[in-house]
């Protein structure tokens, strides 16, 4: 198996779903047969982000909400390169929301994965755009108010030949599984892993 760890031990909570697609990641690009000289992982900021730390590969550590865009302009740079763009569901759904819907419209060469956990939870647990409607969470005391977004039909509606998919994120051959077809897919690909905070999580089911 291609060696993409950097020798730096992870510094997630013990139990964290993130320790998962850290390996999905890996196996994925070793299934592949793809060059980790080849590979660019560009991460947004969030618990996911502590993850450019971990890796032995050419990677970017973008602004919150900027991993979208950063992506792109490296695969406009050098096409050739397997580009991944990696953030949780406030930077990706939230901040990055413009650069998303941008990215799916244009049916852009990238794969992005979304570590999903409802949550900011590395600023301790407020609201974030997947949120369950009534949740109550640091920022939400009395119930949130929102709709949650629905990644799959929004982005289906935005653009039908993208590649966007939810899947358990607790599930790791499933992880491994659903990213070599992502990273198969010629166009535009997401993948949103459903997990949960072991930390802050708790006040969902609360």
């Amino acid at each position: 198996m291609i060696n993409l760890k950097s020798g730096i031990t992870p510094t997630w909570c013990p139990g964290c779903n993130n320790f998962l697609l850290f390996a999905g990641i890996q196996q994925a690009i070793d299934q592949l047969g793809i060059a980790k000289e080849n590979v660019v992982l560009v991460f947004d900021i969030g618990c996911i982000g502590n993850m450019a730390d971990f890796f032995n590969t050419y990677s970017v550590h973008s602004l919150h909400g900027r991993c979208i865009p950063t992506a792109l302009g490296v695969k406009l740079a050098n096409p050739k390169l397997t580009v991944i763009a990696i953030g949780g569901d406030g930077g990706v759904y939230g901040e990055g929301m413009g650069h998303l819907i941008a990215a799916a419209r244009a049916d852009a060469p990238i794969t992005v994965v979304v570590s999903d956990n409802h949550l900011y939870s590395l600023t301790t647990g407020q609201t974030s755009p997947t949120t369950p409607k009534g949740s109550k969470t640091k920022s939400t005391p009395l119930g949130s108010i929102s709709v949650p977004i629905n990644p799959v039909s929004l982005l289906h509606t935005i653009n039908p030949d993208v590649m966007v998919d939810s899947i358990d994120g607790r599930d790791p051959q499933l992880i491994t599984a659903k990213l070599v077809e992502a990273l198969k897919h010629p166009g535009f690909s997401l993948l949103d892993l459903q997990q949960i905070c072991v930390t802050f999580g708790k006040e969902l089911s609360a």
